[in-house]
């Protein structure tokens, strides 16, 4: 199981967070898999503690999941963590909004490239997580869902780049934005 230096209390929440039914993609797996992506660029434990927090609050309404996910590290951080950490740990969960850290922001580059990293398993378990997203959205029929979807992989497709590390340039933005395309060719009526 994935570990955080984080009392009990708190640990515990957010794990239930994690764990909340209507979560498929949103859910343990994205934690525990974004978690050893992070451990790959080297990231810190604080960043680590954003990474637990960055979807800790899930309604697939984005920006005001992470906006609340954000604040809810205020509430419980407070007293955990210097001033200066929960204003990072927020910071950092409010970065994968866009997933477009400043240039030079090596600790956004970490968080917003763990998140995204998945776009770049092989095919197989890219469409695994795509039936994840899919089934968290269970009230959109599937001409929206294409329309939606086919948006989201074209803003994707749109950025000079995907990943922000240097490791995360040479090992996972080719496969992603193959696997980008593909899905979005698939997407299209024919």
């Amino acid at each position: 199981m994935v570990n955080i230096d984080l009392p009990d209390e708190i640990r515990d929440d957010l794990l239930a967070r994690w764990r909340e039914p209507h979560r498929d993609y949103h859910g343990i797996k994205h934690l525990e898999s974004g978690l050893e992506y992070l451990d790959q660029l080297g990231g810190t434990p604080i960043e680590r503690i954003a990474f637990w927090y960055h979807d800790a609050v899930h309604t697939n309404t984005s920006p005001d999941d992470e906006l609340a996910s954000a604040e809810l590290v205020r509430a419980q951080l407070g007293a955990v963590l210097t001033p200066a950490e929960v204003t990072e740990v927020a910071r950092l969960v409010m970065v994968t909004i866009g997933h477009d850290p400043e240039p030079g922001d090596e600790a956004g580059a970490r968080i917003s490239d763990a998140d995204l990293a998945g776009l770049a398993r092989p095919w197989k378990g890219y469409l695994d997580n795509i039936r994840g997203i899919r089934a968290e959205l269970p009230h959109v029929d599937d001409h929206a869902w294409r329309i939606g979807r086919s948006a989201v992989l074209e803003q994707l497709l749109g950025h000079e780049r995907l990943f922000h590390t240097a490791h995360g340039a040479t090992h996972w933005e080719q496969r992603a934005r193959a696997n980008l395309v593909r899905e979005l060719s698939a997407l299209q009526p024919d």
